[in-house]
């Protein structure tokens, strides 16, 4: 006897065809039932892995399946050997012979292409449909095909296999799918008549022993309006009804799978499951698991029945209730839905059961009525102010209190009330999602799928507050932190990067900030505001006023690409100011992040800029004013010095005045010679005043001279000695002449002698004074 197992595809352990959850935690519901490998003869043309795990072939998917797998787990493709594709831009040669292609169509499918192809001699157009490399369309299915009416089915002109690939040339239906029909409610007239169609074309396809397994609007052609005439296209997971059920892969499309299709196991109620669905879509004028995820659409179809209250008409409500009765046993079929059509009132009222139960009353928002959490929770998020207002006033806690009794909402409302740091939003959304933990992103009643937030960023960079003002709730609330907690992926993946960026942010503004304030080698003077005001450090951007920037980081390479070329002209222009911008970095080389900060302190450096440009205009002015100092002050002292050398007599005072002007040139010509500056005019003024230098020294040295011999002479001609020369010519010379004869004696030889050596004296200590003095005024006036 065959047995079936349901082998986990992350853990490869296999399990009973009851067990709906691995030990390893993985979800089986959609896992096919397959024969052992033990109880399977080997399949030569399966690519297996070194762990004997089977990859899939095709490169969009890839999937490891199970050892001994033939059908994909995955996309329910055969794991056979792939070889090469052709190019699909080009017909197969059976169909290129004849026909040409006139459009690629945008409805595509994961086994096949489809085409719109004319004949080379002209005509309708027609769909060619190329199958995969390696698909091949079971040859029953296709010979029961051939057997169903024309009216039912999308006619197949021909197929065939050529080139190595597939094809089917079908009939092209202008009037496009149902889903076009579907996007608002249709009246109760328009929905019978979709209804008797596809109960028509479901009774022919089931007569043939066939399942169509993927029933949905877009598989349910128009070909006619008026009157509508509808014929089901897309048999490509078709299976045959050999027996009563049928083991299979799980359903394609999950918002129109039957409950059973996740076990595997189905037969022809499988199709008037998707039938209801089909209705019920066309009668509320939505799909009742819109905007739900695949988790959520899951667990209803597994634990819960789907809610019909919303249907106005009785009697399409009563086909609804038999046609989505969740045991396909009891599920209404060709014979009940022919004895409706025909308005049998005798038609029993569908047993429903349920397996779980819904609310006993309905919350009611506006003029709906909302029976499954499920479906509440959608409500509460779409009608986002109208939840506000109930949780705030007590309304959704009381109804849960008294009306629905449910003590777990009761708790977790109460639980968020009592916490005076949660915002009524955040509430809200909690028990949103406590309703419908698979519902889509949303806040605020507006969708934050990484699309939307994205648009958000836009506006916001654009100016617009109100856009900034909800990005930074996002991350003030944690709101996606809510939905990854719940299990959405792709929340996560948006709050590891948006967080992550600001984290880096905050971090590399600290470290940017420091080299703009305190930059290598480079002094600062005290700031005297600062002292006497308090602390001037300039405050980092508030992450509120960020976000938009800093998503656009993460998300938007061209918005980046375009602020590094900005910020390098603005960061290029400033470093010209003050070359130590430099330490910031080439924009040209940072990162997003890096970028970012760089553009949050260009302002700060821009005010550092000026201000280095004002320090520099008023060094400028400072350094003229030296050189007009210094210039003077020299001038003046050379000009002293040649007036007081050239009209005075060169006494010791006027030597004492020259010399304090010598000493005071050369203080200036210290100073001069200790500037830095190397400018044209203080360089020029420099040459100027050191040109007098060696003429001062050499002023110095004679002066100091003629100072030493008045010194001199000071001590040779004292009181003393003049008192001396007196008395030795009143007593020795003058008593030797002889004043009767008028003969010069003796004595007066002696007074000779004695006035000759007076004489020389005198030349001796006297003609240097006058020599000097005549070259300390020529020294004086070269100047």
């Amino acid at each position: 006897m065959t047995t079936y197992i349901r082998t986990c595809p992350s853990c490869g352990r296999q399990n009973n065809p009851d067990v709906m959850r691995c030990l390893c935690g993985t979800m089986l519901a959609g896992v096919d039932l397959v024969v052992p490998a033990a109880q399977r003869a080997p399949e030569s043309q399966v690519a297996t892995t070194a762990e004997a795990k089977v990859i899939c072939p095709y490169p969009d998917c890839a999937q490891a399946n199970p050892a001994g797998s033939t059908q994909c787990l995955y996309c329910d493709r055969p794991l056979v050997a792939r070889a090469t594709p052709a190019s699909l831009i080009n017909l197969p040669s059976a169909l290129s012979q004849h026909y040409r292609i006139a459009e690629a169509m945008p409805a595509k499918g994961a086994e096949a292409e489809l085409l719109l192809v004319q004949a080379l001699a002209g005509g309708d157009r027609l769909v060619a449909k190329i199958y995969r490399h390696g698909i091949l369309p079971n040859p029953a299915v296709q010979e029961r095909l051939a057997r169903i009416d024309k009216a039912h089915r999308v006619e197949i002109i021909a197929y065939g296999v050529s080139d190595g690939y597939a094809y089917e040339l079908m009939e092209y239906c202008r009037g496009g799918s149902l889903r076009s029909l579907l996007e608002q409610p249709l009246d109760v007239g328009r929905v019978r008549v979709i209804i008797q169609e596809l109960a028509l074309a479901l009774a022919d396809i089931h007569a043939n022993g066939l399942v169509h397994r993927d029933l949905k609007p877009e598989n349910i052609l128009i070909r006619q309006l008026q009157p509508l005439d509808l014929v089901l296209t897309d048999f490509g997971i078709a299976s045959i009804l050999d027996v009563t059920q049928r083991y299979t892969g799980v359903a394609r499309t999950l918002p129109y799978a039957a409950p059973e299709s996740l076990s595997g196991v189905i037969d022809a109620k499988a199709d008037y499951w998707a039938l209801g669905m089909i209705i019920l879509e066309a009668s509320i004028g939505q799909h009742p698991f819109k905007d739900l995820s695949d988790a959520v659409i899951l667990h209803h179809l597994t634990t819960k029945n789907i809610v019909t209250s919303g249907i106005k008409d009785p009697e399409t409500a009563k086909l609804l209730r038999g046609l989505l009765l969740r045991d396909p046993a009891q599920r209404w079929g060709k014979v009940e839905l022919e004895r409706w059509l025909a308005g049998d009132a005798s038609l029993a009222e569908p047993k429903r059961q349920d397996a779980e139960q819904a609310y006993a009353q309905p919350y009611h928002l506006g003029e709906q009525s909302y029976f499954q959490p499920e479906q509440l929770g959608v409500a509460l998020a779409h009608q986002w102010e109208l939840g506000v207002t109930d949780i705030s006033n007590g309304q959704l806690l009381a109804w849960f209190r008294n009306v629905q009794k449910d003590q777990n909402v009761v708790r977790l409302l109460l639980t968020m009330r009592s916490d005076a740091t949660s915002s009524v939003d955040v509430q809200l959304l909690t028990l949103i999602l406590h309703l419908a933990p698979g519902i889509p992103p949303v806040w605020k009643g507006q969708s934050i799928a990484l699309a939307a937030i994205l648009e958000g960023a836009s506006l916001a960079i654009k100016g617009d507050d109100a856009a900034a003002l909800w990005l930074s709730q996002l991350y003030q609330y944690r709101v996606l932190e809510i939905y990854a907690r719940v299990g959405n992926s792709a929340a996560a993946e948006i709050v590891q990067r948006w967080h992550a960026i600001c984290d880096q942010f905050v971090a590399a503004w600290e470290l940017k900030n420091a080299l703009l304030k305190n930059p290598a080698g480079k002094d600062h003077p005290v700031d005297i505001d600062q002292l006497m005001y308090g602390n001037a450090r300039l405050s980092r951007p508030q992450l509120a006023t960020m976000h938009a920037q800093i998503l656009a980081c993460c998300y938007d390479s061209k918005w980046v690409e375009r602020k590094r070329t900005q910020i390098g002209i603005e960061l290029t222009a400033l470093t010209i100011e003050c070359p130590w911008l430099v330490e910031f970095g080439d924009p040209a080389n940072m990162n997003s992040v890096d970028l970012l900060v760089t553009e949050t302190l260009l302002p700060e450096a821009r005010k550092i800029a000026e201000k280095h440009r004002k320090q520099e205009a008023e060094a400028k002015l400072q350094m003229h004013e030296q050189y007009l100092e210094h210039g003077k002050a020299v001038t003046s002292i050379i000009s002293q010095i040649r007036i007081l050398a050239r009209d005075n007599h060169l006494n010791l005072a006027v030597c004492d005045r020259l010399l304090t002007l010598c000493a005071d040139y050369f203080d200036e010509i210290a100073e001069i010679r200790a500037s830095p500056r190397t400018d044209v005019a203080w360089t020029d003024m420099r040459k100027s005043a050191l040109r007098h230098e060696r003429n001062v020294h050499l002023l110095i040295e004679k002066i100091n001279r003629l100072t030493e011999h008045n010194a001199i002479n000071a001590g040779w001609l004292n009181r003393r000695t003049i008192f001396s020369a007196m008395i030795f010519l009143v007593v020795v010379i003058l008593p030797s002449r002889h004043s009767d004869t008028g003969i010069i004696g003796p004595g007066s030889a002696l007074m000779w002698s004695a006035a000759s050596i007076m004489g020389l004296f005198l030349a001796w200590r006297f003609v240097p004074v006058l020599m000097w003095h005549s070259q300390i005024k020529a020294l004086a006036h070269k100047l």
